[in-house]
């Protein structure tokens, strides 16, 4: 007699697998589109979430915290290390809110995946010539090409993000130019500790003077002025591994055409403090790692 028809007989259910229980729950819990993808496939044990609000991606983090699975931004620049637990990519094509905000110069609010294309034609001229659909959170987990000290140049002003612990915040400008405190214990503790990864030696080996060699913008801590301190620059180039974008305030910036020589090569030091900001942000690895680097 057959496993399935000896269980309907008997009154048991089979044994469900941990992927199984966890894509049933994520399918009841979320509004948004789960697809399994299978367990033991050539791409290893993974489903993709089209998520509709941020709620679906609040209760996906939990989820995947409690079942170990990583959280990945669809789309993201890599490379990435291959995961050692499955993975749920999380796709936010339906979530393309753009509006425009009351400000004294020209700003919008943009969820997260709002193509380029809709963006440069809301006149934010930094997305012209860009992919037109690749999303805004491609955009920023893309790798930042900005010089050293000058991340004001994307345009970005805020972020609204759900960090690794499922703390939601807004990073914005830190400092004097902080209109809104921020209001999380996990940021208070998370925001001293860069800083002083941005005043050591490590981060000084970084900067080649005109380049930010990192993966991660730890110079946004140390910008030129006129600029200030913007701690939604520390996303920029991030990967989706430090946090998930639900969304960003954006303001008119110049196209960048990158010129001048070309940046030293990464060393020791900058690998280190990659890992280091990796491991502040996301310190039990619930978003993807990148893949080491060698010198």
């Amino acid at each position: 007699m057959q496993p399935s028809r000896r269980a309907f007989l008997l009154g048991r259910r089979p044994a469900q697998t941990p992927w199984a229980a966890f894509v049933q729950r994520l399918t009841l819990l979320c509004q948004g589109q789960v697809r399994d993808l299978g367990e033991g496939g050539e791409g290893g044990t993974a489903a993709i979430l089209t998520p509709t609000r941020d709620a679906d991606v609040a209760q996906a983090r939990a989820l995947c915290a409690e079942y170990r699975v990583v959280l990945e931004l669809q789309g993201a620049a890599g490379p990435f290390a291959p995961a050692a637990h499955p993975r749920l990519r999380v796709d936010p094509a339906l979530m393309t809110g753009l509006s425009r905000l009351a400000a004294d110069t020209p700003t919008w609010r943009a969820q997260p995946g709002v193509p380029l294309a809709a963006l440069a034609a809301a006149g934010l001229t930094q997305f012209a010539g860009l992919p037109g659909a690749m999303t805004l959170a491609e955009w920023l987990s893309a790798p930042a090409p900005w010089p050293a000290g000058r991340c004001a140049a994307s345009g970005v002003l805020a972020a609204d993000v759900l960090l690794a612990d499922g703390v939601e915040e807004t990073l914005g400008p830190f400092g004097e130019a902080d209109l809104q405190p921020l209001r999380s214990a996990t940021v208070q503790r998370l925001v001293p500790a860069l800083f002083q990864l941005a005043s050591g030696g490590d981060a000084f080996a970084t900067n080649d003077g005109l380049h930010w060699l990192g993966r991660y913008r730890l110079d946004a801590l140390k910008p030129e002025a006129p600029a200030t301190v913007n701690l939604a620059h520390l996303l920029l180039g991030h990967g989706g591994t430090l946090a998930w974008l639900q969304g960003a305030v954006l303001t008119d910036a110049p196209a960048w055409t990158a010129g001048g020589p070309e940046p030293e090569t990464p060393g020791l030091a900058t690998f280190r403090l990659d890992d280091r900001v990796k491991a502040l942000f996301d310190p039990d690895g619930r978003f993807p790692h990148f893949m080491p680097r060698e010198t």
